[in-house]
């Protein structure tokens, strides 16, 4: 069989585009198990520090309060994650551009922006249910906690 030169190139580039939605869907289920991993960490905090909670709610603080309160705490340890990922991925970039493939290393900082941007989403979106959970803890219930 022979092609020609534009049947290669529109193959090449369906090829191209089923790996771009295949690592797209990677990247996806890969954000949803990580957001729920920040989920879980969070509800953990939330019931070790029933008693702080309490203790706060009790002194004045409002429900908006605790829940901004466990929402940064949860968008900062996604950000931590995506800090160190740009790390170890522009570590990973060089050793690959620099000693396998031969290629010029460049950092692309609207890919780190968009990664950080997409980390604080996931905090917030996953950080929500525990954060709200924590701000609607009955005070007094919360304080009895040991």
């Amino acid at each position: 069989v022979v092609e020609s030169a534009q049947d290669i190139i529109e193959q090449m580039q369906r090829q191209m585009q089923l790996l771009a939605v295949l690592l797209g869907a990677v990247g996806s289920i890969s954000l949803v198990v990580g957001g729920v991993g920040v989920m879980n960490v969070m509800l953990v905090s939330v019931a070790e520090r029933r008693r702080e909670i309490g203790i706060r709610r009790a002194l004045g603080a409002r429900h908006r309060d605790i829940q901004n309160q466990f929402l940064i705490e949860s968008v900062i340890l996604c950000l931590l994650g995506g800090m160190l990922g740009v790390m170890l991925g522009i570590a990973c970039t060089y050793v690959i551009a620099r000693f396998v493939a031969n290629w010029t290393f460049l950092i692309d900082t609207g890919a780190i922006l968009t990664g950080f941007a997409v980390a604080s989403g996931v905090g917030i979106a996953f950080g929500a249910y525990p954060a709200r959970h924590a701000a609607r803890l009955d005070p007094i219930a919360a304080m009895r906690a040991t």
